[in-house]
């Protein structure tokens, strides 16, 4: 999970690492004593019997049952600790071209309510987005049977280029077709009066990962979204990298070819400009006749179409997914030869077209992967439902309040302070 930079003498943010990984291994492997929290921590048992002592009073873990293992009876027996599901609350909403969805969960990120909206939210604007997302917010709230004063944050998730320790969106499709800065974060704060984080959605999904996924139990791996666009999420050493200006890992901006073709961020030679939905479309279009399609839905048909004629023998067809594969092939080769990550995970919308991607991808990571790392790096292909992108953004908030205490009194007023690569408005 993220975790602070330690500054020498810092005790302070000492105890607030601390006290994420142990409430973060009480999540993980719930029940535990307090010396199973030693073994997955390697705190010191004072330390962990300070810190816990605060979280029992504050509400968020409980004690039941007493640990009946072998080594416990030997000595004095001792209580387990589990997460208190609802010391807490928090809402998730992922916004795509297509849809909004809307998650409430509790501590654990186990999803309360939900709500889907089938909208097309790049048409609205920015500010007619936040009314919308305000609305859909108060709506799920009661749908879970809370009140708004119960929430101690929203995490919003889109696509494009975020700055998530200011809440700015320096371009995303969703709010702007050309690169202009949305304090978004700021423009929902002023229609909830709640805390809001904002993110770039394949974070989003690299922390789902992380909290319910593949990620669990590694801390350096790679997250690679094949869908309309090409993102990445990336952990390195159990952290949510995002970079100096925290837009870091735009893998799908990565320069494959300078005299390629135009990608939509406005440059040349883009992976995505050459494996996202659009370029599937633009090169198919090339060998067959195809309708305009000038909306998501209808992107998302055409590309559907590509794929059935594909699978049915269309040669041309095939070989355009076979280009896919091997630049998105030497993208990964490139990060394992970088990164050195003990996974990579690939999810997204057209991990459905794999059975015509797969070959050439895997073809082309084995091909220019170091020889000393061939074969070390394990791919994953990990089809996520929806409901996915809203839990991440829901353990975003999640994270923060593993860090600080807070009042564990439901309906209390929450005070959430700012930490490193997030962004906490009180």
């Amino acid at each position: 999970m993220t975790k602070p930079a330690i500054k020498g003498g810092d005790t302070e943010l000492i105890k607030v690492i601390n006290r994420f990984n142990i409430l973060d291994a009480v999540r993980r492997f719930e029940p535990l004593s307090r010396a199973d929290i030693g073994k997955h921590t390697g705190l010191s048992r004072s330390t962990i019997s300070g810190i816990v002592a605060g979280l029992l009073q504050e509400g968020l873990v409980c004690e039941e049952g007493v640990d009946g293992s072998a080594a416990a009876t030997r000595g004095r027996p001792t209580n387990l600790l589990r997460l208190n599901p609802n010391a807490a609350f928090v809402v998730g909403a992922k916004l795509a071209m297509h849809q909004v969805i809307i998650v409430v969960t509790n501590l654990r990120a186990e999803p309360l309510a939900q709500l889907v909206l089938p909208i097309r939210p790049w048409r609205l604007g920015p500010e007619a987005i936040a009314t919308l997302l305000d609305d859909g917010i108060r709506a799920v709230i009661t749908r879970a049977g809370l009140m708004l004063d119960q929430i101690a944050g929203v995490g919003i998730g889109l696509p494009g280029f975020i700055d998530s320790e200011e809440g700015i969106s320096y371009w995303s499709p969703i709010l702007a077709a050309d690169p202009i800065a949305v304090r978004f974060s700021d423009m929902l704060r002023q229609h909830l009066d709640l805390p809001v984080t904002l993110e770039n959605d394949a974070n989003l999904l690299a922390l789902a990962e992380r909290w319910f996924g593949h990620g669990q139990d590694v801390d350096n791996f790679v997250v690679i979204l094949i869908d309309a666009g090409i993102g990445m999420g990336l952990f390195i050493n159990g952290d949510l990298y995002r970079g100096h200006h925290h837009i870091g890992t735009e893998f799908g901006h990565s320069k494959i070819d300078r005299h390629g073709p135009r990608c939509r961020c406005g440059q040349n030679g883009c992976i995505e400009a050459f494996t996202a939905d659009y370029a599937i479309l633009r090169e198919a279009r090339k060998v067959m006749d195809m309708p305009p399609a000038d909306d998501e839905a209808a992107v998302a048909a055409a590309v559907e179409n590509v794929i059935r004629m594909a699978r049915g023998g269309n040669e041309k067809l095939q070989e355009i997914f076979k280009n896919v594969g091997e630049i998105l092939g030497l993208g990964i080769a490139n990060l394992i030869n970088i990164l050195d990550p003990a996974k990579v995970i690939l999810s997204g919308t057209n991990m459905h077209a794999m059975d015509l991607i797969g070959p050439s991808l895997h073809a082309a990571v084995a091909g220019s992967t170091l020889s000393v790392l061939k074969g070390r790096c394990e791919i994953i292909l990990h089809d996520w439902n929806d409901e996915v992108w809203a839990r991440g953004a829901a353990s975003l908030v999640l994270e923060g309040l593993y860090r600080k205490p807070w009042s564990s009194a439901v309906g209390a007023t929450i005070e959430i302070t700012q930490q490193p690569n997030t962004t906490r408005v009180s």
